[in-house]
């Protein structure tokens, strides 16, 4: 929390929105999905797009 008063986890917050910060929050204490599991759902997306 505190590396977000500091702007230090602005890094992290790719979608510069608060639902990013809410996400790296739940990543930081395990409520929420992992990176990899969002990138895969989000390729896997992407992919049933392109084949439709």
């Amino acid at each position: 929390m505190r590396a977000f008063r500091k702007g230090q986890a602005s890094a992290f917050n790719v979608a510069r929105d608060v639902c990013g910060e809410a996400r790296i929050v739940e990543r930081a204490f395990g409520l929420g999905a992992s990176a990899l599991s969002e990138v895969v759902q989000l390729v896997s997306q992407r992919m049933e797009l392109e084949a439709a």
